[in-house]
């Protein structure tokens, strides 16, 4: 066999290994994905936070009478731009792990198709742990950021209950 017959097989063999990953993803990446980030959507930070702003709500809402339209008005806005704060960290929370465990289900395909075909393993695991750093930090400073909020809420509940 000539070198450019074995280089042209060898180029099908990976087109045809990566195909099959790309498609993998499609069905199952996609039910994994959703599988291990739906705990996100109903976790008791969330619980607690949207509990915590109903009861502002209704305590806003007891002042109508007793403050100016326009403190009303304001304290609604704050209460809104709250929960719209609160809802964008939840939704980059969820895409941030959403990419990490696409990236980690693409590795786990990754290397299976790399056993596969029995090549270096040694730089294989080099290589392995450091593929989804990027996508494991930027989840990790998402949930960093949730619970700072959350820490936060929580004080000025605690600050308010003691004056």
């Amino acid at each position: 066999m000539k070198p450019t017959s074995i280089i042209i097989a060898s180029l099908f063999i990976v087109a045809c290994s990566i195909i099959d990953i790309a498609n993998s993803t499609n069905e199952e990446g996609v039910q994994y994905v959703d599988k291990k980030c739906s705990n996100l959507q109903s976790d008791s930070q969330s619980y607690f936070f949207y509990s915590f702003l109903d009861k502002q709500y209704q305590k806003v809402n007891k002042l109508r009478g007793f403050i100016s339209e326009q403190n009303y008005k304001d304290l609604n806005v704050a209460l809104a731009q709250f929960n719209e704060h609160w809802e964008i960290l939840n939704l980059q929370t969820y895409q941030a792990c959403k990419k990490l465990v696409r990236c980690e289900y693409l590795k786990r395909q990754y290397i299976s198709s790399y056993n596969k075909q029995q090549r270096n393993r040694s730089k294989l695991d080099i290589n392995k742990q450091r593929m989804c750093e990027k996508s494991s930090f930027e989840f990790d400073l998402s949930r960093v950021k949730r619970v700072s909020f959350y820490s936060d809420v929580e004080r000025l509940e605690l600050v308010k209950e003691h004056h």
